[in-house]
């Protein structure tokens, strides 16, 4: 019977303990988000500079929004973002992707597709006021029309 040293025993278990720590260690969900179109968009998309920053929800189809009922957007730019809202009074994040369109709407020529981590996608009508310090958001459900404005804003609370 052959006899294992003690080195090799411990050399074995940190190799084992190294291999496991990166198997079950923590992954960044920005490597596998989809940042670009789905396939079969062509060219027939871009990224608006301008929508890039913080913005907070204050107007929701001509109401007020009180301040746990807000929610938060950012883009950061080339289709990546992070989208923010309250939950029972707590502050939540999920990681968004985002990409431009020219469209055929008659309030705006531009729509923007958003896909939010959870899987839920929108794709909505948006234009600026305000010297680009105002966006509005606009889609349908059903019959009835979706108006939601956001202010820019310097960070996220």
């Amino acid at each position: 019977m052959k006899k294992i040293s003690f080195s090799s025993i411990l050399f074995t278990l940190i190799l084992a303990l190294a291999t496991a720590t990166l198997l079950t260690g923590c992954v960044d969900d920005d490597d596998n988000w989809p940042y670009a179109p789905p396939p079969g968009w062509g060219s027939n998309y871009f990224y608006d500079q301008d929508l890039n920053g913080t913005w907070e929800l204050v107007q929701a189809n001509s109401q007020p929004v009180g301040r746990y009922d807000t929610n938060y957007m950012e883009f950061y730019g080339g289709g990546r973002g992070r989208y923010y809202y309250y939950d029972y009074g707590r502050l939540y994040a999920e990681t968004m992707a985002y990409f431009c369109q020219m469209s055929g709407n008659t309030t705006t020529n531009y729509q923007i597709n958003v896909q939010y981590a959870n899987g839920e996608q929108s794709t909505m009508a948006y234009w600026f006021t305000d010297g680009y310090d105002t966006l509005w958001l606009q889609w349908q459900i059903g019959n009835r029309t979706q108006t939601y404005i956001y202010e820019r804003v310097s960070r996220v609370p």
